[in-house]
Order: C-alpha cells, then structure tokens, then sequence
C-alpha cells in the first residue's frame, strides 16, 4: 500500500546560496581571471612603474631601492612595497574564507564583490583624476610620458596601486581553494614551466585538462595586456581599462550566486 508523503518544501534562493558549487566548469572564471590579471598589471606598471598582480617584480624593485636604482626612481620601492603588502593582506584577508564555506556560492560570490568594489574604486579615482597618474590617455607620445613622469611622486598613485593589490591576493587564493593549482591566475613563470615540463603537452585536447588550463591561461593574460595596452593608447585610457576589469569581477560574482550548487544532505528530519 503507497504511503502517503508530504512534498519537500521548495528550497528557496537564500538557502541554496550555502550550497557549495558544483565543480563543474568553475575553472572558468579563474580562467577569466588571468584576463583581468593582465588588464590591470598593464595599466598599474604604466601609472606606477610596479604590477598590482605580479609579485616577483616588485621584490626585485624593492630589492633594488636599497641601492637607490633604478637612477631617479625615488619613490618605486616604496610603491612595490605599498603593493607587495596590500597583496598579503589580501592573501591573508581572503583566505579566512576557510573559517567558514570557502566553496560556498554565496562565499564565492562575496569574495569576487568585493573584489570588484576595489577595482571600481580605483577606477574611480582614475576617472575623476584623483589619481592623475592613473588617469592618462593617449599613451605612446614623448608629451605623454613626459607628463606621466611629472606624478611619479604623486602620493594618490598609492591608492589604486594598494586597492588593486590587496583584491589580487583574493582573486589567487581563490584558485587555490577551489583547487586550480594550476591556473595561479597571477604568474606565468611556474606556469610556463609546468606547461613545457608537461610529458603529455601533446596528447589530445580532451586528454590533459590541465595543459588546456594552463594554455588557456596564457593567452588569456597576454589578451589582457595587448587590451590594456591599446585601451591606454586611445581615448579611453587607463580608467577604461579598470571599468572593464571591474565589471567582469562584479560579473563573475553574479555567476557564483547563480551557479549550480550541491545540495546540502541533511537527512535526519526533526
């Protein structure tokens, strides 16, 4: 004899945002990520002379301030500081996720906002000239560089530079958590080695993911870069550069909320 059973009731939206994301195609906005790595590191190394991603150079630069290099360069060190320790506390900051779901969508999704509130931030501060040396355009002319050169002492340049590092910490230990070792979405250097050292670099496409990861990687910064440097060209300049960079983060963030998710077991009843 069919017993009768109650239907379980609905899940609504709010409980599903605890659910951890499925897997599934998550590389793909990791993936974008590398893309937004080179847009900004383009822009940051031409306002700034420093990457707001990258990490290694800027310890180089600031190895090189103890010996007062480069020549009239006074204020890099301190700017490649500025970034390398907004960048662990960004590192530090984002990876307290742990505490609680780090692979939880509405975890995810809350990372990546406010990871897009600090590059529209900054983008803001390059649009209304806060941050003049942020806000060139029409790169590529002596008169330009010239110009560039006047705000190299200029102390807003920190803010941006400071703002962007501290959100790239949180974008690289999300890779780590959702398990992209390989996409570090911030460096090429390991990656171009893992990928060169790769004894199946050559097996077919849906034979190494990984490979396809790191390629894809790969291409994805260096479009970032080639974008940003001819968004810095035009008329659009810098600010163009970190709107777009902004708005994919805030997208991605959209896309965690309403990403498939594994639903919670719970099957004891009260």
């Amino acid at each position: 004899m069919p017993q009768d059973r109650k239907a379980a009731p609905k899940e609504g939206f709010m409980s599903k945002l605890r659910h951890d994301i499925d897997p599934s195609h998550s590389d793909l906005p990791v993936l974008l990520c590398s893309f937004v790595s080179g847009l900004c590191d383009s822009v940051a190394f031409n306002a700034s002379n420093v990457f707001v991603s990258m990490q290694t150079g800027n310890t180089i630069f600031l190895a090189l301030g103890t010996a007062h290099l480069p020549y009239g360069s006074s204020t890099l060190w301190l700017k490649a500081l500025v970034s390398i320790a907004a960048f662990w506390a960004g590192c530090f900051f984002f990876s307290q996720s742990r505490r609680i779901q780090p692979k939880c969508k509405s975890t995810l999704a809350l990372s990546f906002f406010i990871q897009s509130l600090l590059i529209l931030i900054s983008a803001a501060l390059a649009q209304s000239a806060k941050a003049p040396a942020f806000h060139m355009t029409g790169l590529g002319t002596a008169t330009a560089n010239s110009v560039l050169k006047s705000y190299e002492k200029d102390h807003m340049t920190f803010a941006p530079v400071a703002f962007l590092a501290f959100q790239f910490g949180g974008q690289i230990v999300t890779s780590r958590v959702l398990g992209f070792n390989e996409v570090p979405t911030n460096v090429l250097t390991s990656l171009y080695c893992d990928l060169l050292s790769d004894p199946q670099i050559l097996a077919p496409f849906g034979k190494n993911v990984k490979r396809n990861r790191r390629v894809s990687a790969i291409i994805l910064m260096i479009v970032g870069g080639i974008l940003g440097a001819w968004l810095q060209r035009s008329k659009a300049g810098m600010p163009a550069a970190l709107w777009i960079a902004g708005a994919i983060k805030m997208a991605i963030a959209v896309a965690w909320l309403t990403w498939k998710g594994k639903p919670v077991l719970n099957d004891e009843k009260v």
